[in-house]
């Protein structure tokens, strides 16, 4: 009897596994309680090869595969202040997370076992829970940087600017008849002024009036870079997504489908 793929966390990292998983016939089980803080709800789900650099440049190409077979691989185009258009590939994270996972915080993790509501469950682990990974695996030094992106009522043409090196603001229809705004906030120490710059750069693009959401959360960050780890004979880890959650969680995914779920 093959054995089941036991997720813990339903974010970008584990909702993609858990679609691959079952891509390639493997029964695969989500657990995720919904806990506050999570950064997955609030990525924009852009994504460049040349935001991914040396560094990443292999996720980065290992990735595109999956996600286009899974949720079909999308185009943006963003205008900057001078007129200019950047185009960026693009998958929503609506389309990728987990739509029903089992509300059920995981207590405890084995080597090939976890439990979650008093009850246990055996099968292939893959701990996949963001910031919270440290408390399974003790030793990662994950830091959580936190940022609040909002959604505006109706659509609005995409646009970019630059704040600093290597971060913008961007607002784009993310999801249909919305307009989605980031400015890329990542602090440690995450105050209500961080929330009053970001609103303040959203209405500098014009995105004036009451936000209908605000989604905030800490993406994981971890020393040297992403984590994927095997922890038992059974059992993997994976953290440390940063501003990359999207292509890192489907590499990650091919690697512990393909390459060890499949050996």
């Amino acid at each position: 009897m093959t054995l089941p793929l036991l997720i813990v966390g339903g974010g970008l990292f584990g909702s993609q596994a858990a679609a691959y998983a079952r891509r390639h016939g493997l029964a695969a089980t989500v657990f995720d309680p919904r806990l506050p803080g999570a950064a997955s709800p609030a990525a924009a789900g852009l994504f460049k090869e040349a935001w991914a650099g040396k560094k990443l440049k292999e996720h980065f190409q290992r990735a595109l595969p999956l996600l286009d077979q899974l949720y079909g691989l999308r185009h943006v185009q963003l205008t900057r202040d001078d007129d200019s258009n950047e185009s960026f590939l693009f998958v929503p994270p609506s389309a990728i997370l987990e739509r029903a996972p089992v509300r059920q915080q995981v207590t405890t993790i084995g080597d090939g076992w976890l439990e979650a509501g008093g009850e246990r469950h055996e099968g292939w682990v893959y701990v996949a829970a963001g910031v919270w990974c440290e408390q399974f695996h003790a030793g990662l030094q994950i830091t959580g940087k936190a940022g609040a992106s909002y959604v505006f009522d109706d659509e609005r043409a995409g646009q970019i600017r630059s704040i600093a090196r290597g971060r913008q603001a961007i607002s784009f229809t993310r999801d249909a008849g919305t307009t989605f705004f980031s400015d890329g906030t990542a602090e440690s120490d995450f105050t209500p002024a961080h929330d009053c710059q970001t609103l303040e750069r959203a209405s500098a693009l014009g995105l004036s009036g009451a936000p209908i959401q605000r989604h905030w959360g800490r993406r994981p960050y971890t020393p040297g870079g992403p984590v994927f780890m095997k922890i038992g004979a059974r059992t993997w880890l994976a953290t440390g997504g940063r501003k990359m959650g999207t292509i890192l969680g489907a590499s990650f995914a091919r690697q512990l489908v393909e390459e060890e779920l499949r050996s």
